[in-house]
């Protein structure tokens, strides 16, 4: 087929299948993305073999991810987010860099090489909240004092896991996984990262000025997209990759065109081709070559770290920063689940070829087992004593249950 026949096809099924399992998995109170993966599934080189991927396909995939991240950084106020970095910077350096860790000792075990383990890490160390959010809005707990741990934990999670995902694709460019060669990398992304976010701060306010000037239809959205992109590309010419542009400008933006406005405007685009995503990467993976009785112990291992990585990060973090054991248990179990950024550094690995197939069922695996298992344990921990308060060690500050901070 003609790519424009392919680009047809694709917009056409990958949606209907999509939109179709979305719609029965949210009803099952489960993330919608969840339904795109098994669509993709269904439809791709698993069963159906209906839908294949080449590099049109791919092209709009990685479209829907990055106009994702960059929806997911208007969700996040900048001032909240600046306001949030010394205590959320230091728990979120402690459970990332654990559930990292379980991840590339898995990868130790299990006989991978450097860098195929550290992709095992990427794919552990990310969390998304969306069932903790809906898990702890049915039992009231969303705005104790772990419910906002966990939302500002989150907010930089994001953040820790693209900039992981960044230095694996560096690495694997590279062709080695080197310890300064990695060290350099991670901060030149962080360096691109935070100078793009101040920069195109501080250029808002004058860009929001000329939008309001002009009278052409829909001319938010177009200073928003040209905003993107050219961060995207921009940061590409530093050799980072455009997913840390996308997520970058959208902090960046969050506040000068208005947190409400801009995400509206946003949402539809991301919503539609992020599904295009999570479809196609899911059709790539053919379950029946991953699925061997040896690698049972891989994925059992995959799913075990995964909840060790935030018990011992989250929760011995928050532990030793003063939060009381049952305080450092709730926000650990509120961080179990795995989601989205799981799911893009799978795929960064197989399509890198860093990694077979059996990592990206082992991403599904852990996606699954981690959001069902976290609504049944949250109301387990979440019961007996609220803590109202903590006195935090290090940084030397009371804090208290307030209101959550913003986090789409």
């Amino acid at each position: 087929m003609s790519p424009e026949i392919v680009l047809f096809y694709t917009l056409a099924v990958a949606l209907l299948a999509g939109k179709a399992l979305e719609e029965l998995v949210a009803r099952a109170k489960m993330p919608p993305v969840l339904g795109d993966l098994l669509a993709g599934l269904i439809i791709g080189a698993s069963f159906l073999n209906i839908f294949v991927v080449d590099d049109v396909v791919k092209a709009i995939s990685w479209f829907g991810v990055s106009i994702l991240l960059f929806y997911a950084g208007l969700s996040t106020s900048y001032r909240e987010f600046m306001s949030l970095l010394p205590i959320a910077g230091l728990l979120t350096l402690g459970e990332a860099l654990a559930a990292f860790s379980m991840g590339f000792l898995v990868g130790f075990l299990t006989g991978y090489d450097l860098t195929g383990s550290f992709f095992l890490g990427a794919i552990l160390e990310a969390t998304s909240v969306s069932i903790t959010v809906r898990a702890l809005v049915e039992i009231g707990r969303l705005n104790s004092l772990e419910g906002n741990a966990i939302m500002e934990i989150a907010v930089l999670d994001d953040l820790s896991s693209l900039i992981t995902i960044a230095v694996g694709t560096s690495i694997v460019a590279l062709g080695a996984l080197n310890v300064v060669q990695v060290t350099e990398t991670f901060l030149l992304a962080l360096g691109a990262w935070a100078a793009l976010v101040y920069i195109l701060h501080r250029v808002a306010p004058f860009l929001r000025r000329i939008v309001d000037r002009m009278t052409i239809e829909e001319s938010y959205l177009a200073a928003l997209i040209i905003a993107f992109a050219g961060a995207g590309y921009l940061v590409s010419l530093a050799g980072v990759s455009p997913l840390v542009g996308a997520y970058a400008s959208g902090l960046a933006l969050s506040e000068a065109f208005g947190l409400r406005e801009a995400r509206r405007l946003v949402r539809g685009l991301a919503v539609v081709f992020s599904t295009i995503f999570f479809v196609s990467t899911a059709a790539e993976l053919d379950i029946w070559s991953a699925a061997k009785p040896d690698l049972v112990w891989f994925y059992t291992l995959m799913v075990v770290a995964a909840f060790i990585g935030k018990l011992m990060g989250a929760g011995a973090t928050s532990y030793l920063l003063g939060f009381p054991a049952r305080s450092a248990l709730r926000i650990a179990v509120g961080l179990f689940p795995r989601c989205e950024f799981a799911i893009i550094a799978a795929y960064t690995a197989v399509a890198s070829h860093v990694l077979g197939y059996e990592a990206y069922l082992a991403a599904l695996i852990v996606v699954l087992v981690t959001n069902l298992a976290t609504p049944p344990l949250l109301k387990i921990v979440f019961s007996g004593e609220q803590v109202d308060r903590v006195r935090l060690r290090l940084i030397h500050k009371e804090i208290r249950s307030y209101e959550t901070p913003g986090h789409g």
